[in-house]
C-alpha cells in the first residue's frame, strides 16, 4: 500500500539525515525536531511548553541532534536555532562536542519518568553498580542516564565502559563519565567502535609494560618525550616488541646506557629501510655485517655519526639525555 502526506496549505522540511539517526532517537528526540522545523518556536522554552516536557529534555534533545551533525547551533544565550540553520553535515558535527556539565541536570522526578518511559534503565543502573561494585547516589545515577539519555549511548556500551574503567582501578563515575564524553567527541560512539578501542588500550598497556621493563623504568611516571615516542612505537608505529627489544640490544652494545632517543633513531632507519617484522632486521643486520666496513669504524651495526645527525635534526640532544639516573 502507498502512502501520500496531505500537505495542505502548510509544509515544512527537515535534513533527509535525520531519518538515519531516527531509530536511535528517543519519543521526544522525534518531537522536539518536529517543534524545531516547524519555525514557529524561538527557544527552548516555548518547544518545552507546547510539547509538555522539562526545559532540560528539549536541551538535551537538541544536543542529542546537534551531536549527529543534522543541526547546529548559531544562536545566543540559549535561544533555538533558526530552521535556516540545519545542517546535514557530518562534517559540523565531528566539530560538535558533547558539553560536559550535566552530571546533576537530571532530577529525581525526571530520573523516575526516564526509568518508567525506558524499563532497562533502572537494569542499567543496577548492573554498572554491580560491576563497579557501589551503591550510586543520584548524582552517580545521573551519571548513568547522561551516558544514556543525553549522548545515547547503547546499554552494553555503558556496561563494557565501567568494566574497562573497573579493570583500570578508576571506578569513580565522574571518571566514567568524562571518559564516555571524550570517547563519544572522538566517535567512538558504538559497541564495536569501544571494543577496538579497548582492546587497543590493552595492547599498549601490555606493550608499554613490557619497555619499562626493558630499559629498567620501574613503575615511575614517564616524562612527556618519554611518553611521545611511546606511543609513537605502539600505537603509531605498531612495531612488534620483538623488534624494539633488537633495537634495544644494538643501542646498548654501542652506547652501554639505555637512551631512548638512540633507540627511535635506529627504528627509524630500520623503517626506512622497510624492515616491518623481526625477520626483515635480522636480515638487514646480517647484510650489514657482510658489506665491507669503513675504515676505523666499530663492530656495531648502526653508526654512530649517523645517530648523532639524526638527533641534531630532531632536537634529541646527546645520547645520554633520556637515560635513567
Amino acid at each position: 500500500m502507498k502512502y501520500d502526506l496531505i500537505y495542505g496549505k502548510s509544509a515544512f522540511c527537515l535534513p533527509g539525515s535525520a531519518v538515519d539517526y531516527a531509530a536511535k532517537a528517543s519519543q521526544n528526540d522525534l518531537r522536539v525536531l518536529m517543534a524545531l522545523g516547524s519555525g514557529r518556536f524561538a527557544d527552548e522554552k516555548s518547544i518545552a511548553s507546547f510539547l509538555g516536557i522539562s526545559a532540560s529534555a528539549v536541551s538535551g534533545s537538541l544536543e542529542f541532534w546537534r551531536g549527529t551533525g543534522v543541526m547546529e547551533s548559531s544562536a545566543e544565550n540559549g535561544a533555538v536555532p533558526e530552521q535556516s540553520v540545519l545542517s546535514a553535515s557530518s562534517e559540523a558535527a565531528k566539530k560538535v562536542k558533547a558539553p560536559e556539565a550535566g552530571r546533576d541536570d537530571y532530577t529525581s522526578a525526571e530520573i523516575d519518568r526516564i526509568c518508567a518511559q525506558t524499563p532497562t534503565t533502572k537494569e542499567l543502573v543496577d548492573m554498572c553498580q554491580t560491576i563497579l561494585e557501589k551503591t550510586f547516589t543520584k548524582t552517580e545515577i545521573s551519571s548513568i542516564i547522561y551516558l544514556s539519555d543525553h549522548l545515547r549511548l547503547e546499554d552494553e556500551y555503558i556496561l563494557m565502559l565501567c568494566t574497562h574503567c573497573k579493570s583500570k582501578d578508576k571506578a569513580s563515575l565522574k571518571y566514567v563519565q568524562k571518559l564516555g564524553i571524550e570517547l563519544h567527541d572522538k566517535g567512538i560512539d558504538s559497541v564495536k567502535s569501544l571494543d577496538i578501542y579497548i582492546k587497543n588500550e590493552s595492547k599498549k598497556h601490555e606493550m608499554e609494560y613490557k619497555i619499562r621493563k626493558l630499559f629498567g623504568m620501574g613503575d615511575r611516571a614517564l616524562v612527556p618525550k618519554e611518553n611521545m615516542l611511546l606511543d609513537k612505537w605502539i600505537t603509531e608505529w605498531n612495531l612488534p616488541f620483538e623488534i624494539i627489544e633488537k633495537a634495544y640490544e644494538v643501542m646498548i652494545n654501542a652506547t652501554q646506557k639505555p637512551n631512548m632517543s638512540y633507540e627511535n633513531a635506529i627504528l627509524e632507519k630500520w623503517r626506512a629501510e622497510g624492515c616491518k617484522t623481526i625477520a626483515d632486521v635480522e636480515a638487514l643486520l646480517g647484510a650489514q655485517k657482510k658489506a665491507p666496513k669503513k675504515q676505523g669504524s666499530s663492530e656495531t651495526s648502526f653508526d654512530l655519526d649517523e645517530f648523532f645527525d639524526l638527533a641534531v635534526k630532531r632536537g634529541a640532544g646527546s645520547p645520554g639525555a633520556d637515560s635513567d639516573k
